[in-house]
């Protein structure tokens, strides 16, 4: 909801000189890009379609793959608004990390996007998501005698990122 609400005003700056608004119909988006989650890096592939407005916003799911180096794939869902196919969007991203013992992430996504030509074009992205690795965490001591060794634990952490990329549209 805060992410909903710091959009509106930065949405309003798209507003021409002459009072008109950038009205062009959101497309089908393929999202490219490499970047940062938390320190490691990580290339991504997505694609997003607009299902419908909220007001005078926009609503578009985007679903896609980062690819964790040394941390293996993660499926993401982000479910982003804006006001037109260019400007600045966000929204609530959630996703499931799939290598080892897998895990989860949710949190928040926001940034900006413009065109170079009518159907490409890029973006700047950050985020901020609470992460979970599923039992990441083991203690190397060696139990007492008699005593079971401790169970994995999981690791949790804030993890921000920032992304950097292209668009196509369709």
């Amino acid at each position: 909801m805060a992410g909903l609400l710091l959009l509106t005003p930065l949405s309003a700056a798209q507003t021409a000189a002459d009072g008109t608004t950038n009205t062009t119909a959101e497309r089908p988006t393929v999202w490219a890009g490499l970047g940062l989650e938390t320190i490691v890096p990580f290339s991504s592939l997505a694609v997003s379609a607009p299902v419908g407005r909220v007001g005078a916003l926009t609503v578009a799911p985007r679903l896609g793959v980062d690819g964790l180096v040394l941390l293996g794939p993660v499926v993401s869902a982000d479910l982003l608004l804006s006001r037109a196919d260019t400007g600045w969007y966000g929204g609530p991203s959630a996703g499931l990390i799939l290598a080892g013992k897998g895990g989860w992430r949710a949190g928040v996504v926001g940034g900006y996007r413009s065109r170079t030509r009518p159907d490409l074009g890029f973006f700047v992205e950050g985020g901020m998501r609470y992460t979970v690795f599923r039992e990441a965490v083991t203690n190397y001591r060696a139990p007492a005698p008699g005593q079971p060794p401790e169970p994995p634990r999981d690791l949790t952490l804030p993890s921000p990122s920032l992304r950097l990329g292209l668009t196509y549209r369709f």
